[in-house]
């Protein structure tokens, strides 16, 4: 009984090795494109899958974004003017104030003196007046000589003295000695004198003055 068993089993295992290969059934892989199949159809399984949108309008700007817009353009405008302005003003070269001119402008105010009986004050204007315009027009130290000195300077000086101003030396002596007279003798002047004196050094000054440049 055993051995017939066993002759039994004997046969079921020959039988099952002698069958083809092509009836086996075995795991077959799977594809390459299973992965991206399934891919695509999760895709197309999720809302809103495959639908096309607009393209959105331009953004638009409020009224009062673009006053804003305009009165900082205009600003910048202003402050672009004004800077260049500032700018030729200040590389602009400013003329310089000519001795003669500064003497006329001091000058203006004897008027007033005179109409005020200022002694002092007229004499102390005209001679401060005129030796300062000496000194800047001709490069002689006028203010830092006395009367004395500084006639001497014109008539028996060493250097070459200028000739428009040798040939005024006997107005500026009798000028500046009349101022003396008043600032250290307590001498006095008249009106008219006074007047003939703010004359006679208003044309001393302009017939001395530079010739204009052309």
């Amino acid at each position: 009984m055993r051995l017939f068993s066993f002759f039994l089993l004997f046969l079921l295992f020959a039988g099952f090795s002698s069958a083809p290969a092509a009836d086996r059934k075995l795991p077959l892989p799977s594809p390459a494109g299973t992965a991206l199949e399934q891919t695509d159809k999760t895709m197309k399984d999720s809302p809103g899958a495959g639908e096309l949108f607009d393209i959105k309008g331009p953004i638009e700007i409020q009224e009062h974004s673009t006053v804003l817009i305009s009165l900082a353009a205009l600003a910048a405008l202003v402050l672009i003017l004004l800077l260049i302005y500032l700018l030729r003003k200040r590389s602009g070269k400013q003329r310089a104030v000519q001795a003669h001119e500064q003497a006329l402008q001091q000058l203006a105010r004897a008027r007033q003196l005179i109409e005020n009986r200022d002694i002092n004050g007229f004499v102390t204007l005209i001679d401060q007046t005129l030796r300062s315009y000496i000194e800047q027009r001709f490069a002689i130290s006028a203010r830092r000589m006395t009367t004395h000195e500084f006639i001497s300077e014109l008539t028996l000086g060493s250097r070459a003295v200028p000739e428009l101003l040798a040939d005024n030396s006997k107005n500026l002596q009798t000028w500046l000695e009349q101022c003396d007279q008043v600032k250290f003798a307590r001498g006095s002047l008249d009106k008219e004198t006074m007047d003939g004196m703010l004359a006679n050094l208003r044309s001393f000054i302009e017939s001395t003055r530079p010739e204009p440049e052309k």
